[in-house]
């Protein structure tokens, strides 16, 4: 965003800082849903058994993710969200 500065390290990104999380908390990859629309949350989106790229993510981080999700403007999240709690697809496994 504006005025902001992205440091980009390499080996170092979301999906360590996730694995972590899983790793302390017992939590499989297939347990995990994360949303992304940058290029720094493409490790992040393969790393997770359920990965939703926003509708205006770039292609690449669309390639990395297995689902689309809607955009933030038409509550994009807030669907998917609603999805896993109702057990609906592709959660109903």
């Amino acid at each position: 965003g504006y005025g902001s500065i992205d440091l980009i390290i390499p080996g170092v990104h979301k999906a360590n800082g996730l694995r972590l999380l899983q790793q302390r908390w017992g939590i499989h990859d297939s347990e995990v849903v994360v949303f992304g629309d940058g290029g720094n949350d493409i490790e992040m989106l393969r790393q997770a058994g359920f990965s939703f790229a926003m509708s205006h993510a770039s292609e690449a981080v669309a390639a990395a993710a297995k689902y689309r999700a809607g955009s933030n403007n038409q509550e994009g999240v807030l669907d998917i969200i609603d999805s896993v709690l109702n057990n609906e697809p592709p959660f109903n496994i």
